[in-house]
């Protein structure tokens, strides 16, 4: 199985507490066995480091936490792909179709792109997505 994953996922990993954390932590079982091939634009590393940050200022995680984190989430098997410039007007065009951000389109694009579900624990996305691309619920995923 192929998907696609974005940072609303990838952070449940990491900060306790979050809504379908188990379900979360059942789909990065499924990727670190080979089970899944998981893919996210590279754009993933900023926005997950950005939401580490927001959390270590919240007081959620401890700063060193946040570091490990970041390099342990590298060793776990999801394949980044760039946006090449050649591809942003693709991106861009999803934007124009779905009224996203230019980030959340951009998983989308590669969702697309692949032919792989997205999986998002954004529910604004899931809403927004309109028939880009399938798009699954992280809570409605079945591993």
């Amino acid at each position: 199985m192929k998907l696609v994953v974005d940072a609303s996922v990838v952070a449940k990993w990491i900060i306790p507490g979050e809504p379908w954390e188990d379900e979360a932590n059942n789909l990065k079982g499924a990727i670190v066995s080979g089970r899944v091939e998981a893919y996210a634009p590279t754009l993933l590393t900023y926005e997950l480091a950005s939401v580490l940050l927001k959390a270590v200022r919240k007081g959620v995680l401890k700063p060193g936490d946040g570091i490990e984190a970041l390099k342990a989430v590298g060793s776990l098997g999801i394949s980044l792909a760039p946006v090449l410039w050649e591809e942003v007007a693709e991106v861009f065009e999803v934007v124009i179709s779905t009224s996203l951000t230019i980030y959340d389109a951009a998983y989308l694009w590669l969702s697309k792109k692949l032919d792989a579900p997205l999986v998002t624990a954004d529910e604004k996305l899931c809403k927004k997505s309109g028939r880009v691309a399938k798009i699954i619920s992280l809570q409605d995923l079945k591993i």
